[in-house]
């Protein structure tokens, strides 16, 4: 089956759902607006016990051009969990398009080219530098007059893995950065307009849970099709042991010579927990597999120029976006077929946990 391509279509998808189900949804309206001045909004639907002592949250389009499957995903658990598997004191939040901005403009960033997943709470903590990317970012974010050609950013990364290693090129570029606005994975100054409404809707639903699990769903990282479950903490930690009993393929980026993505700052659903201190909070990013990192960091450079010096009118910068934008959500109808019919199993394993959960 194919995806919906835009943000408009996910979110009227979405509250059509909701509407068949029955149950309301609560809009967040963000400053930004999208093409042709389109209202976007964070949209939130509560199943389940409204004054819960456990509960499942599922966030979709935290990184905006990854939404589109989580979305879909999102409107398929409305229609499929009947209210009956939810037991007395369960509820299940389910968050749609944390950044709607970069959804409707097909970004992975927002509107201030922050990185959610690095902006966490940003007011509240000193983040640490990244050295690595500081050196990284002239060849990374080249202020050439046109489109730059990626095979020069792909000999002077392999140059760096061969003098430096593949850890210090993954985590300079994967672990978030706090020097450049305009760079990759900027975690920005201040918290964010779409973190801050979050935090708000975590702690007026959930202030009172004693056990939480969040799904942040996402695509790109790991094999074509395949999904990672990402683990903040060291392998055989409470969380990492929790993740493997619901997911078929757990990857603990701490404490892991073997993680393939490195370990980073202000992320949104590991964070819940610093809002919620009574509470056991377990969390992970759930991936599907898409293209490979090289290909990732091609489309990425060219689509990063685009954003800072192109037009998005001009055909080759149209087709740079494009191709962005499907390497995060592939046309080839086998790969949404497959990762919806394997994020709906994990899904129901997901929900099965929390209700087992003692």
């Amino acid at each position: 089956m194919g995806l919906p391509l835009t943000f408009e279509e996910c979110r009227t998808h979405f509250r059509r759902a909701s509407d068949l189900r029955r149950v309301a949804v609560n809009a967040h309206p963000i400053a930004a607006r999208g093409p042709n001045g389109l209202e976007l909004t964070i949209d939130v639907v509560q199943l389940g016990d409204p004054t819960p002592d456990r509960a499942l949250v599922v966030l979709s389009g935290v990184h905006g051009v990854e939404g589109f499957i989580g979305s879909t995903l999102q409107s398929d658990l409305l229609g499929r969990w009947e209210d009956d598997r939810f037991p007395s004191g369960l509820q299940v939040l389910i968050v749609h398009a944390v950044n709607p901005w970069g959804m409707a403009w097909w970004r992975r960033q927002n509107e201030s080219n922050v990185d959610l997943n690095r902006n966490w709470r940003r007011s509240d903590f000193v983040p640490p530098p990244n050295d690595a990317y500081d050196e990284m970012h002239a060849i990374a974010c080249p202020d050439t007059p046109e489109l730059p050609d990626v095979r020069a950013l792909l000999l002077t990364t392999q140059r760096w893995v061969n003098e430096r290693g593949i850890a210090w090129v993954r985590d300079g570029i994967t672990s978030g950065q706090y020097s450049r606005p305009d760079g990759l994975h900027f975690g920005g100054h201040v918290t964010e307009e779409s973190n801050r409404i979050l935090e708000a809707i975590v702690a007026a639903h959930l202030g009172d849970v004693e056990r939480l699990f969040t799904i942040d769903l996402h695509t790109g990282h790991g094999p074509w099709g395949e999904l990672t479950a990402l683990c903040n903490q060291p392998p055989g930690s409470s969380q990492e042991r929790f993740l493997s009993g619901v997911f078929d393929r757990v990857e603990a980026t701490v404490g892991n010579v073997d993680a393939t993505t490195g370990s980073k700052f202000g992320q949104i659903a590991n964070g819940f927990a610093s809002i919620l201190p009574r509470a056991v909070c377990f969390a992970t990013s759930l991936e599907v597999g898409t293209t490979d990192d090289i290909t990732q960091l091609g489309v990425t450079h060219q689509e990063q120029w685009v954003h800072r010096h192109g037009d998005r009118g001009r055909p080759d910068h149209a087709a740079a976006v494009w191709a962005y934008r499907s390497s995060f959500t592939p046309e080839e109808p086998a790969w949404a077929d497959n990762a919806l019919a394997r994020c709906r199993s994990v899904l129901d394993r997901a929900l099965t946990a929390v209700v087992e959960w003692t």
